[in-house]
């Protein structure tokens, strides 16, 4: 304006995650590109579902502290499963109930002869389990740097690392760390930020739902309530 150009600039604020909205801007262009594409992606996996008809497809989403993303492509693309966050903290459901959740989709389908299908999943739901949080922060006290428990830790031979660990964990927390699969266990105890903290960004969440699902559903074929067969890929 002072040399009289003509020229204006306007600013045009942009964020993935659909944390902008107001009366002023009903949706960032960030958001909306970012749900696009990955709406694609998603759809081009379930036309191959579709077509294989052989596997069930685990998808991680963008999203940790929020579940916009994962509910605006779950809105664009009507997947099978979608878990959303910020409702599991909600209803303070447990990985255990999570998983009853998901296997109990992928029983159904199968019934009709459907041993396929796509689950969305927010990158943050580890930390939205109200029993998985208190599990990290029990792990993050009793590993960390420096600490005699940590120095005992490293001490140990791999093989007993984790029974070493549930055994120095309250009852409940002893129960979920058991529970999980040993890869993610141990993924725990050993990918460690340099605070001794518990890197949750690191943790395959969508491997860790894929295969506690594949556990529930051998149980559930024993006891006569599955009939399927159960194939997972993972995507993030």
């Amino acid at each position: 304006a002072a040399k009289k150009a003509g020229v204006q600039v306007i600013g045009c604020p942009k964020t993935i995650d659909g944390d902008l909205k107001n009366e002023m801007i009903e949706a960032s262009f960030g958001f909306d590109t970012a749900t696009k594409v990955y709406s694609e992606l998603i759809g081009n996996i379930q036309r191959d579902a579709n077509s294989a008809k052989k596997y069930w497809h685990f998808i991680k989403l963008m999203g940790r502290s929020a579940s916009h993303i994962g509910l605006e492509c779950a809105l664009k693309t009507q997947p099978n499963i979608t878990l959303i966050s910020e409702e599991v903290a909600e209803k303070k459901q447990t990985l255990e109930e999570i998983v009853e959740y998901m296997a109990g989709i992928v029983a159904k389908r199968a019934e009709n002869g459907d041993n396929f299908g796509v689950a969305l999943i927010p990158e943050g739901l580890i930390e939205f389990i109200p029993e998985m949080k208190v599990l990290i922060s029990e792990l993050n006290d009793l590993l960390a740097e420096d600490s005699d428990s940590e120095k005992e830790f490293k001490m140990l031979r791999k093989s007993h690392r984790n029974e070493w660990v549930a055994t120095h964990l309250t009852d409940d927390s002893a129960k979920v760390f058991m529970s999980l699969p040993s890869g993610i266990a141990t993924q725990l105890t050993l990918d460690r930020d340099p605070h001794g903290n518990v890197q949750v960004s690191l943790i395959e969440t969508e491997k860790l739902l894929g295969e506690m699902v594949k556990t529930k559903l051998e149980k559930m074929k024993k006891a006569g309530e599955y009939v399927g067969k159960f194939g997972a890929q993972y995507h993030f």
